[in-house]
């Protein structure tokens, strides 16, 4: 009984432009289906905000008592702020490859030294 895919002739990979282009690509749509699916979660949180803070709204109006519902309103909006930067790449410490360049950074500042 043969196992599937034994059968099958090897594919040779040989280095040269079309290999590197299809590496970056690659690399590329990786990145992309991240912000993609990040700048979704972003929506999703940003709904779930304005939904949740109407109705937060609706109830403070038709209670007795000081408005309370701008706590929860301003508190949770600086969340979006920070989660609407994550999602669109604003703030660069949370960039995918971040960390690589500051490695890089930082040994090429001490072999400087």
């Amino acid at each position: 009984m043969a196992i599937r895919g034994q059968q099958s002739e090897p594919t040779e990979l040989h280095p040269g432009a079309g290999v590197r282009e299809a590496a970056r690509i690659a690399e590329l749509e990786r990145w992309a289906w991240g912000r993609a699916r990040a700048q979704r979660i972003f929506y999703s949180h940003l709904a779930a905000y304005v939904v949740i803070n109407f109705v937060l709204f609706l109830i403070d109006s038709a209670s007795s008592g000081p408005a309370w519902f701008y706590a929860p309103l301003v508190g949770w909006g600086l969340v979006i702020c920070l989660h609407a930067l994550h999602a669109f790449e604003l703030l660069p410490w949370t960039t995918q490859d971040w960390e690589k360049r500051k490695v890089r950074e930082l040994v090429n500042e001490k072999l400087r030294h």
